[in-house]
């Protein structure tokens, strides 16, 4: 049947658009950064456990994670960190899309650390990327501390993530996917711990928030693309993910009505097309697919 076709690549969008939502649920319920990360990986973290428990996996969790797969777990939550932060004070539109940039970049270094060489069709498409980039910016509001304070949180963001991606393809191949997916979460939730315990304690009306925090860009996001990933190649879920940097700016335009220039439109228009060019021309040469955050 044509459903049964397409139910993994709907799971891969859904999982793109519930991971989107943790920025409006940021501006919306107005809780500390801290807070947000820690209930959002450690639902995650719950997630893949309950999975792997009702899989009869449980034996995956028992193997020791090796030292790349803990690094990662600091570099996740350091990332989601960096990203609600900059959301305080920057345009969903902006910080989104400086994140995307981290792919584009993790190519480039990748180039000379790993030998993996670009293509001119791989370079030019980082380069389109940076274009995009420049044309996103806002130059009116530069001056702005507010503002250099969130462009200084979306460059950790973007840094971290690009750091995310690269140490991914040193976790050894013998570590099995949901093993390093469980424990960069839970590392990533221990981090996030100590942060959250020096803010004051949510109110009432944050509370459905933080639950939705934890069960939309956390539990159900993380489940549906561990569902996709297991069912789609790496260069389909890959392209099929950049339809959360679309979500994001559509959000911002229609939820906090966030202007968006012609010129800006463009930018956004570009970085998506080469992420998604990159990504749909790397074929088969994915070793493995990475989760996103």
């Amino acid at each position: 049947m044509w459903l049964a076709r397409i139910q993994y690549p709907l799971l891969a969008l859904s999982s793109a658009a519930l991971m989107a939502s943790i920025g409006p649920i940021a501006r919306l319920s107005q809780v500390d950064a801290a807070s947000l990360t820690f209930y959002r990986l450690a639902f995650g973290a719950v997630a893949i456990g309950l999975f792997l428990l009702g899989s009869r996996q449980t034996q995956l969790v028992r193997q020791t994670p090796h030292w790349t797969v803990m690094l990662n777990g600091v570099l996740l939550a350091s990332f989601i960190l960096c990203f609600l932060q900059a959301i305080q004070t920057l345009s969903l539109t902006l910080a989104i899309m400086l994140v995307y940039l981290a792919p584009a970049c993790a190519a480039l270094i990748a180039h000379f650390w790993f030998k993996e060489r670009l293509t001119v069709f791989s370079l030019a498409m980082i380069l389109l990327a940076f274009f995009g980039f420049v044309l996103l910016q806002d130059l009116s509001s530069s001056q702005s501390g507010q503002f250099s304070a969130g462009f200084g949180y979306a460059l950790g963001s973007l840094l971290t993530y690009c750091a995310f991606l690269l140490l991914n393809k040193k976790v050894p191949a013998s570590e099995h996917r949901l093993n390093s997916t469980f424990y960069q979460l839970l590392v990533g939730a221990c981090c996030a711990l100590p942060f959250m315990l020096q803010q004051n304690a949510p109110s009432a009306a944050q509370w459905p928030w933080l639950i939705a925090a934890g069960l939309f860009p956390g539990a159900l996001a993380l489940w549906c693309a561990v569902q996709a990933l297991t069912h789609l190649p790496a260069r389909v879920y890959g392209t099929l993910a950049y339809a959360e940097p679309l979500v994001v700016v559509l959000c911002a335009w229609w939820l906090f009505s966030e202007p968006l220039s012609l010129r800006q439109a463009l930018g956004v228009s570009l970085i998506i097309l080469a992420g998604i060019a990159q990504t749909a021309g790397a074929g088969t040469a994915a070793k493995r697919p990475v989760v996103q955050a």
